[in-house]
């Protein structure tokens, strides 16, 4: 422990480090670098070992450590308190500044996470969904995230690599990580669990608000709001019909070939197969398939069929 051993009186009489230079072959010693610390922490006022987090650079460098900082520490404070003091359990992040190339090794990471774990009391892998990058910047660890890109998902998932992870349950998903379609289908298919459909046709009854609320914002933003068109983009294969979904995209029956296709499409769910059929047509045809919205736009459905019966081809 930092601070279980006392200077001895010698050394309290002798820091030669106060009037260099230092006699040659001075730091080679252990023995001499940890005097020099045990010096160097009752000048700085440390009481207990953890004291020694708040120790920089120029606390060595103005207090006549200069030479054993370069020489054995490769200008790290944090590796002389520690090489000086090797039974404590140090947690090097809690230095003002980590050594070099620390986060490099996947030991280190790991440590932290868990020692991160422990802080927040987390338990399960599941737990990990809860952290923040504030978290991160609460617990002395800005200089963690940037190994990982500032991403908090990469991190965990780095950490827990067996745990089937849903980036879209992290308070953030990673940069980009919407633009890639096998993304969006991955998501697709959790939500599809997770509010029962099960077949194609199923996804009519889906509304923007269920993908709100199961952590898929993002995505709809990335479609422009259009649940259909992200609906479109998880099967490209299947013919959409925007009608059958519980609202169109805004705009829709403004566009004329909308509102043919409509009527193409209500003409064969009717087995309408020659122009005449249209003349058995009730209001109640419209309503029942979909076409209410359709129909509202219009004073008569009669002038609806005016404007697209011709262009259909029997």
């Amino acid at each position: 422990m930092p601070h279980s051993n006392k200077l001895s009186k010698w050394e309290s009489q002798y820091p030669y480090w106060t009037e260099p230079p230092v006699p040659r072959g001075f730091w080679t010693s252990p023995a001499n670098r940890r005097g020099y610390m045990l010096w160097l922490g009752q000048r700085l006022g440390y009481r207990k070992p953890e004291d020694w987090y708040r120790i920089t650079t120029d606390d060595i460098i103005h207090n006549h450590g200069g030479g054993v900082l370069t020489q054995y520490w490769h200008d790290s404070a944090v590796l002389g308190v520690m090489q000086c003091f090797p039974d404590y359990d140090w947690k090097e992040w809690l230095f003002g500044v980590s050594p070099r190339y620390f986060w490099r090794d996947s030991k280190n990471r790991r440590r932290y996470m868990k020692w991160l774990g422990h802080q927040l009391g987390y338990r399960r892998a599941a737990d990990w969904y809860q952290v923040t990058n504030q978290d991160f910047r609460d617990h002395n660890c800005r200089s963690f995230l940037i190994y990982y890109n500032s991403t908090v998902s990469a991190a965990v998932m780095d950490y827990e690599p067996s745990y089937d992870w849903k980036e879209w349950l992290f308070s953030t998903t990673p940069m980009g990580f919407w633009h890639n379609r096998s993304n969006r289908q991955r998501y697709m298919r959790w939500l599809a669990s997770k509010l029962g459909v099960v077949c194609p046709s199923d996804w009519y009854g889906v509304v923007d608000e269920d993908v709100r609320r199961n952590h898929g914002k993002e995505l709809l933003r990335l479609f422009d709001y259009s649940l259909i068109e992200v609906v479109r983009d998880a099967d490209l294969r299947r013919t959409w019909h925007e009608w059958m979904f519980a609202r169109v995209p805004q705009g829709f029956w403004d566009q004329p070939e909308n509102r043919l296709r409509y009527i193409a499409w209500l003409g064969k769910r009717l087995k309408f197969t020659r122009p005449e059929d249209w003349s058995r047509i009730r209001r109640v045809d419209f309503s029942d398939n979909y076409g209410g919205g359709l129909l509202a736009r219009y004073r008569c459905y009669s002038d609806l069929l005016a404007e697209c019966i011709l262009k259909l081809s029997y």
